[in-house]
């Protein structure tokens, strides 16, 4: 008498969901125009910030960290959860805000407002605001709420 047993092929047929996309990006894939890796980037920002201690360095850094930026967005589009993320966009925020000019400040809110909305709350977004209100010696804007539209009144004949 034969008898089979199915219960690991079968168990193995239950479990055939494809895996969970990784939430971390490897450290060896590269991102972006620059194909920086996650650690390509940190470094990056780093070597940027020490080289800005200078005014005229700091000046022509605009250029790099918006390629940084790339890579930085390219990485965020393809790990969305990864949690080096907005640690780095913290970073990246503090070396717009060493650009002495209007467009590093401009770049550096823009990436604030890129931290409220792809990580609300977390403590990269609260330390960029500080930092920023610091640096710019302003609060900076919070998103306001968008108007509720009232009804129009309905015209009396």
């Amino acid at each position: 008498m034969l008898c089979f047993t199915l219960s690991p092929l079968s168990s193995l047929a239950r479990s055939s969901k494809s895996p969970a996309a990784p939430v971390s990006a490897p450290i060896d894939e590269y991102f972006g125009r620059m194909k920086l890796s996650p650690i390509g980037i940190g470094n990056e920002l780093r070597r940027i910030a020490a080289r800005s201690e200078n005014e005229s360095n700091a000046r022509n850094s605009l250029p790099l960290l918006s390629l940084v930026e790339d890579s930085m967005r390219d990485w965020e589009h393809k790990y969305p959860h990864d949690d080096w993320i907005p640690k780095n966009l913290a970073r990246l925020e503090h070396d717009y805000l060493l650009v002495p000019t209007l467009g590093g400040r401009i770049h550096a809110m823009h990436v604030i407002e890129w931290l409220r909305s792809d990580f609300p709350g977390s403590r990269a977004l609260a330390h960029a605001q500080r930092e920023a209100e610091h640096v710019m010696g302003l609060p900076t804007p919070s998103p306001t709420p968008s108007p509720t539209p009232e009804a129009a009144p309905t015209p009396t004949p």
